[in-house]
């Protein structure tokens, strides 16, 4: 008889007999209890899986290592492949050097758009003025 009384059970998985039983997670969808050994296999064929992720641009799958975090400035959630990721990079970098209007490049002093403008990047002191003087 067992120190504690516990009785004997049948894996699901493989059907040995095992006298501690491990409960399997919810995500799995296996019912019934397991051995160490399909608790261990089974572990690790989820965690696997969960190490391949999309781009969130193009939607291709790839190892999470291989992937991209995008910059805080871009406003992005997920991750990036690193050809999205310098499209992304280089995008940015033009609307920030260039003003979004006229397309003039921007020197050390840039002019944000007011909210209601519903403008996206930076502006020139000219075109800030024009805008100013017809939207308010």
């Amino acid at each position: 008889m067992n120190i504690f009384g516990k009785k004997h059970v049948m894996c699901t998985i493989c059907k040995k007999e095992t006298s501690h039983k491990h409960k399997p997670k919810s995500e799995w969808q296996i019912e019934g209890p397991l051995c160490g050994d399909c608790y261990v296999s089974q572990m690790k064929k989820f965690y696997e899986q969960s190490l391949r992720q999309k781009c969130v641009t193009c939607g291709m799958e790839k190892d999470v290592p291989d992937l991209w975090e995008p910059r805080y400035q871009w406003d992005m959630t997920g991750l990036l492949c690193k050809t999205c990721f310098d499209k992304k990079d280089l995008t940015f970098k033009v609307q920030r050097a260039t003003c979004q209007v006229c397309g003039k490049k921007l020197g050390m002093i840039r002019y944000n758009p007011k909210k209601h403008w519903v403008l996206d990047g930076q502006l020139c002191k000219q075109c800030w003025d024009s805008h100013k003087a017809k939207l308010g």
